[in-house]
Parts: structure tokens; sequence; C-alpha cells
């Protein structure tokens, strides 16, 4: 009997199993970001573009992360966070 166990098993694991369901809602864009409050409306169409290219625009409070890069977790509506990939590419930006 305990011989057939293994046998079960791997048929247990080459059964097709069934495709999600259509109806899994999707979720909301997410609103745009006003960056007013951060001081960050100057840079708002930079997205896509090096980092380098908008350094000198940053406000004084803004902070660059990277994909490794530790930051704090306080919120500050006043900072601009500026969102960069591996290659200092611009992916996004928020106020906090």
């Amino acid at each position: 009997m305990h011989r057939f166990i293994p046998a079960l098993a791997l048929l247990a694991a080459c059964a097709e199993t069934p495709p999600p369901p259509e109806d899994i809602p999707i979720p909301p864009e997410a609103s745009p970001v006003d960056l007013a409050f951060c001081e960050g409306d100057a840079i708002a169409g930079s997205i896509g573009q090096p980092v380098s290219t908008i350094q000198a625009q940053l406000p004084e409070r803004a902070r660059v992360l990277g994909p490794d890069g530790i930051a704090t977790q306080d919120y500050r509506i006043d900072r601009l966070n500026v969102f960069v990939d591996g290659s200092g590419v611009i992916q996004r930006l928020t106020c906090g």
C-alpha cells in the first residue's frame, strides 16, 4: 500500500490547475499626485529622464531614492521623493 504513495504524488503534481476566474476586479489607477505641496511641479514631466538632468532643479528638501536605497518612514508633506531605477532614470515622484 505504501509503495503507491509516491506514484499518487507524481500524478497529483501533473494535474491541471483551473484557470483563474475572469471576474477578478482590477484595481483602479492611482489618482495623480499633487506635487504642489512639495514644490515638485517644475519637474512633474521628467519621469523617464535621468535624474542628473534635473538635479539642479530639485527643491531643498528633496531626496532621491534608488531601488536599494534606505529611507526614513517619517511622512513630510513638504518633501519631494524622486524614485529612480538602477540606472538613475526617474520612475515616479511623490510628496512625503
